[in-house]
């Protein structure tokens, strides 16, 4: 059984689900002014004028938008946080109070109410009928992989499009991918050692198994490290997901040399209690990493430019320390 969709659930509370993987198109080379035209999964949006009342869905659109120097007037709630903002967004709404959209369906006609001038769902499940209703309200520009697929950089591309700045969304990426570079070159030992990365649900039959194509894994890859053989055969047989769920009796196929797992609460002692699990070499070996802070969870998970120069310093040392377990016995 594939659980992407359940996946997204759990973490985004059910927002946008089930949605089928949509071709593939390119963004516009906006490179300043307006109008800025932006293509997508769902055709072409024009955003007419420099927008001031920016809506985000999905996860971390806020950062994107943040990081450009702007504030949305709505942004998604996060439960887990106080004040259900990112720790990392704090400092950059400047005392502003965004409302808040609560996680699940998308009301219409709250989003209707706020007026908005642009609508961003780049990192979202919005399915072709949701962004008809939503262009009917305003500009609205989503994914151009696919739902729940767009990594950081896509998302900073086409936020940068909209907002008419490109060449800054440009400068943004290449800086993030060097402070990747940078971070990983600091902790050699990670170089060429391969990883898993995942989940558990407590009271589920298997570990959820994040693809090679999900934003988690390809920002892992920048560091240095390497997808091993079984997670990618997996990759192949679930053409356009982002995650499967494997059997704990299957779990064996998904061994590397580093385990990183995130966890909800009371999931870890519930996963580290399955005697399958505790079969695994990695977890044996100690090279396991397990993410239960929501900051680092929320951190590896919702990546941006402002996420990931926040969360990855705390979370990186941890990886280089799993990996000098790596090749123990």
């Amino acid at each position: 059984m594939r659980f992407s969709s359940f996946v997204s659930f759990w973490l985004a509370g059910g927002l946008f689900l089930g949605l089928s993987i949509l071709p593939s198109k390119s963004v516009a080379q906006n490179t300043g002014g307006f109008p800025a035209t932006v293509e997508h999964a769902f055709g072409t949006t024009v955003v007419p004028a420099a927008p001031y009342r920016i809506v985000t869905l999905g996860w971390s659109g806020e950062d994107a938008v943040l990081a450009f120097g702007k504030v949305p007037v709505a942004m998604t709630q996060y439960n887990l946080f106080e004040g259900g903002v990112f720790p990392w967004n704090e400092s950059k709404l400047g005392g502003e109070k965004p409302v808040l959209l609560a996680q699940g369906e998308v009301d219409f006609e709250q989003i209707a109410a706020l007026k908005p001038d642009l609508i961003l769902g780049v990192y979202s499940g919005v399915d072709d009928v949701a962004w008809k209703r939503l262009s009917s309200i305003a500009p609205t520009v989503v994914y151009r992989s696919g739902p729940w697929l767009a990594n950081w950089r896509e998302q900073t591309e086409i936020t940068g499009a909209a907002l008419g700045r490109s060449e800054e969304a440009r400068r943004l990426i290449d800086a993030t991918n060097a402070f990747l570079r940078e971070l990983g070159s600091k902790h050699t030992g990670l170089k060429g050692k391969t990883f898993a990365f995942g989940t558990y649900f407590a009271g589920s039959s298997g570990v959820v198994v994040y693809l090679p194509d999900d934003p988690r894994v390809e920002a892992l890859v920048e560091l240095g490290l390497k997808v091993p053989t079984g997670i990618e055969a997996l990759g192949r047989s679930a053409p356009g997901d982002f995650s499967v769920s494997v059997s704990l009796e299957e779990i064996s196929t998904i061994d590397a040399d580093i385990l990183i797992m995130w966890y909800g609460p009371g999931a870890r002692a519930a996963a580290e209690a399955q005697p399958l699990f505790k079969t695994l070499d990695t977890v044996k070996r100690g090279a396991y990493v397990a993410l239960e802070d929501p900051i680092d969870v929320w951190s590896t998970s919702a990546l941006s430019v402002l996420s990931i120069p926040y969360g990855f310093p705390r979370f990186v040392p941890r990886l280089a320390e799993a990996a000098e377990h790596a090749g123990e016995k």
